[in-house]
């Protein structure tokens, strides 16, 4: 049994190295799929992804008051870095400027669960939350400019969303899929001047396309060594990839997730 958790880490920890996207932008977090079966249980769990440019870590939490009714709690933190095209030298070439950032999000969620099937194995949820991130880029002068002066670029938005979601415990194991619709919204934010035309235009076009539509879709895969759940989790946009490519935006999210059943744990003693 130990042998076998030992076995999924590692696998989801080469997945998580492989998969992760940075952007500076928006990345999709992690989408927290509820397990909730009835009144007084909980869930708090923690996650994190890394990769060649970017790590990052989130923290969730869901919680049932009374039966059939879901509070949702979720904290997602991104640092990451790059290269951004911000001037253009020559007629085919553009010139790039190194960048390091970090994009917070913090948003909280109601909702609803239910059981079905013949045994009662699906559970059924849908959630509608809010929240707020903020963005920052940090970009450094290019390599053939001898310069340690920063520019820096940063703004705020909030997202909405509608969570359905389908999930199933089968033994030691856990399974769900859920579809996110998102709307986010960029507000106020600060631009240096020396930040690049192009990388300048390309934020400007953010916030006049804003609010933006996007559809997500989720699978969570855990394996349940009760009171603990250790879950790896994919999170990609689906619809409105056009609107990612012409803004620069990030598509997918993948993340290893170590969770606590509150509830089990409190059977335990």
């Amino acid at each position: 049994m130990i042998s076998r958790a030992y076995f999924l880490v590692a696998v989801s920890l080469m997945l998580v190295f492989a998969a992760c996207t940075s952007n500076r932008f928006y990345t999709p977090n992690t989408m927290n799929i509820p397990m909730l079966t009835e009144a007084g249980q909980g869930t708090v769990a923690g996650g994190l992804t890394t990769g060649s440019k970017n790590t990052g870590w989130e923290a969730q939490a869901t919680y049932s008051p009374v039966k059939h009714l879901g509070l949702m709690f979720n904290h997602f933190d991104l640092r990451h870095k790059g290269e951004a095209p911000t001037n253009q030298s020559s007629f085919f070439f553009f010139e790039k400027t190194p960048y390091e950032g970090q994009t917070r999000l913090t948003e909280g969620a109601v909702g609803g669960y239910y059981q079905v099937g013949p045994q009662k194995e699906y559970l059924l949820s849908l959630f509608t939350g809010f929240g707020q991130g903020r963005s920052e880029n940090r970009y450094s002068a290019p390599p053939d400019q001898q310069s340690s002066e920063i520019y820096v670029s940063d703004w705020r938005y909030q997202r909405y969303f509608i969570q359905p979601a389908l999930s199933l415990k089968y033994n030691r194991f856990q399974v769900g899929t859920g579809i996110r619709f998102a709307w986010v919204n960029y507000l106020d934010g600060n631009i240096s001047s020396r930040v690049g035309q192009l990388e300048t235009q390309r934020i400007e076009l953010l916030e006049n396309s804003s609010p933006l539509f996007f559809t997500e879709m989720a699978w969570s895969i855990g394996w349940r060594l009760k009171p603990v759940v250790i879950s790896l989790n994919s999170t990609a946009v689906v619809r409105g990839k056009n609107t990612l490519r012409d803004l620069d935006l990030a598509s997918n999210y993948v993340s290893l997730t170590l969770g606590l059943n509150i509830h089990e744990l409190k059977k335990k003693f």
